[in-house]
Formats: C-alpha cells, sequence, structure tokens
C-alpha cells in the first residue's frame, strides 16, 4: 500500500484524481486543500513553508500529486507575488520535505510555458512563456526539478471536468454564453487542446503504479487530448450536446483576453505514450460525461443535461 498525498483536492482536477485514487483501496489517500477543505480534507496552507514541512513529516507520504496552483492567466497578471507564492515558493518547499522524507513529487504544470508560435511542442523543446501565469509554472518546474531531477512535471492543457460551478472550468464557463443570447463575441484566434481531467486522472494513477514497481520516471511529460479547436468551436460542440442555438455567437479571429495568451500549444505526448499511457477520450463524449456529473452547477445557469 501507498500513501498518495493530493495537494489542491478540492480543485477541478484534484477532486478527479483523489476520486481515481480512492478506487484503488490498496492506496491511502491523504487529501489536501485550503479555501475549500471540507470533511476527508485536510486543510494545508502551501504558502506556509513551516506548516508543509510538519504536514509531510508527519503524514511521510509515498508520493505527492501537486495539483494546486494559480491556474488563472488573468488573476496571475494582476497579482504576480500571489501567483509566485503557489506556483513558484509553495512547490519548491513542498519538493525539499519530500526530498527529506524520499517522497517522489509529480508538479501539474501547463502547455502555456510555451510561446505558441511553433505548435506540437515536444517534452524538450524549450519554454518561453508569454504571461505571467506560464512563467510562474515554468519557474515552478525549475524549482522542482532543481531540489531533485528524480521529480517529474506533467504538462496539460486547458481542462473540463465534474464541476461544482461552471466557472471552475475555463471550458465549461463558456456555457455562460451560450445560454446569455445576446450577441456573443467569442474566441476564435487560439487553439487550445481540451483535456478530461478523468483521462488525466486514469494517466497520473497509471504513472504512479509505474513508480511504485519500481520504474524508472523522472523529467518532463506531456499529456493531452487529441483534438484541437478555439473556444467558439467547443462552444459550437457544447451547443450541439444541449441542442441549443449558437447563432448568437460571433467568432473573433484575433487575440480577446487582457493577459496575453499564445496562439497554439498543442503538445506531443511521446514520453507517456512510449510507457503506454495516452489520451482516449474525445472532447464530445467527455464532455457529455463531465455535464452529466455536473447536474448542480448547470441547475445555477438554467440548463440540464440528458
Amino acid at each position: 500500500m501507498a500513501k498518495i498525498m493530493i495537494t489542491g483536492a478540492t480543485g477541478l482536477l484534484g477532486r478527479a484524481v483523489k476520486a481515481q485514487l480512492e478506487k484503488e483501496t490498496e492506496h491511502q489517500v491523504i487529501a489536501t486543500g485550503f479555501s475549500r477543505a471540507q470533511t476527508g480534507i485536510y486543510k494545508l496552507d502551501l504558502t506556509h513553508v513551516d506548516e508543509i514541512a510538519q504536514f509531510i513529516a508527519l503524514h511521510k507520504p509515498d508520493v505527492i500529486v501537486h495539483c494546486a496552483a494559480e491556474r488563472r492567466p488573468d488573476v496571475s497578471e494582476q497579482d504576480p507575488s500571489a501567483a509566485l507564492a503557489l506556483n513558484v515558493s509553495a512547490t519548491k518547499a513542498l519538493a525539499e520535505s519530500a526530498k527529506r522524507h524520499g517522497t517522489w513529487v509529480i508538479y501539474i504544470s501547463t502547455d502555456y510555458v510555451f510561446d505558441g508560435t511553433a505548435p506540437n511542442y515536444s517534452e524538450s523543446d524549450k519554454p518561453n512563456p508569454v504571461n505571467f501565469y506560464g512563467e510562474s509554472k515554468w519557474q515552478g518546474e525549475q524549482a522542482l526539478l532543481e531540489v531533485s531531477n528524480e521529480f517529474a512535471v506533467l504538462r496539460l492543457p486547458i481542462l473540463y471536468g465534474r464541476v461544482e460551478q461552471v466557472s471552475e472550468s475555463a471550458i465549461l464557463v463558456l456555457l455562460n454564453q451560450l445560454m446569455d443570447k445576446q450577441t456573443q463575441e467569442i474566441d476564435h484566434w487560439a487553439v487550445r487542446s481540451p483535456t478530461s481531467t478523468m483521462d488525466i486522472a486514469q494517466a497520473i494513477e497509471q504513472m504512479l503504479a509505474l513508480k511504485l514497481n519500481n520504474s524508472e520516471l523522472s523529467g518532463i511529460y506531456h499529456f493531452s487530448g487529441t483534438e484541437t479547436m478555439s473556444k467558439y468551436q467547443m462552444l459550437l460542440r457544447l451547443g450541439e450536446l444541449f441542442e441549443l442555438s449558437t447563432q448568437h455567437l460571433k467568432p473573433i479571429s484575433e487575440p480577446m483576453d487582457s493577459a496575453k495568451r499564445p496562439k497554439d500549444c498543442t503538445l506531443i505526448c511521446d514520453r507517456l505514450a512510449k510507457l503506454g499511457i495516452q489520451s482516449e477520450v474525445l472532447f464530445r463524449e467527455g464532455a457529455l460525461a463531465a455535464l452529466r456529473e455536473s447536474p448542480n452547477a448547470l441547475a445555477k445557469i438554467g440548463l440540464r443535461i440528458e
């Protein structure tokens, strides 16, 4: 049996990882969160170095899946010190405590470490982030691997999955624009690879199984859905699922966001594919599954899915 600690277990990805790992009764899951910590989840402030050290010393996890992050580019741009505190300083402190106790770490990162000018990025391509969010996550990667090159980084693109409110997902939040029948300008410039949190959680479970069976697993890995589309195209697919009109949506073929975004950060996922780990969930089926698991979030915006 392995002790597996999850940071950010109350967030979009952390919840999916927790649910997937708890299916494996041989493992003990140590779930942590902060602002939304509840029964069964330890409250842990990752911006306090001493608190991290004490927690890891007490629980002695075999593995840490580090999902907690400031993931919002616009918020990161407005408050860079807070983004650095969580994405870099907390990661460094976590890595240092983990190394002292022989704990292995997977750090969740992002495709936004790339500038989007030369898509189909491999794990060995040099990052060149265009916004502070991407910069802070890249600094977090470096902080982790400087502590130990035996740790792992898992870069992911834009996510969707079971939500408590649609604002948790940069994809499902688009449903608000689907429901507002006034003319809505939608980004049709940036290209993303929508990826299911359930799909990612299964990939992480496979990575942990390899590591716990003493396979070599370290450095940078990519995992991504196989389809690429703009937010406008995602909304057209979501409209089909709900059988709702998308005529009020106006595609805009130029950047729209306040914090600069890369145009196309499509990832090549060769390192995990060689280990037999790859995405098998297409956007339509994955989005449908996520929506069916999120009835309360949909009800809040006046939607339901059959």
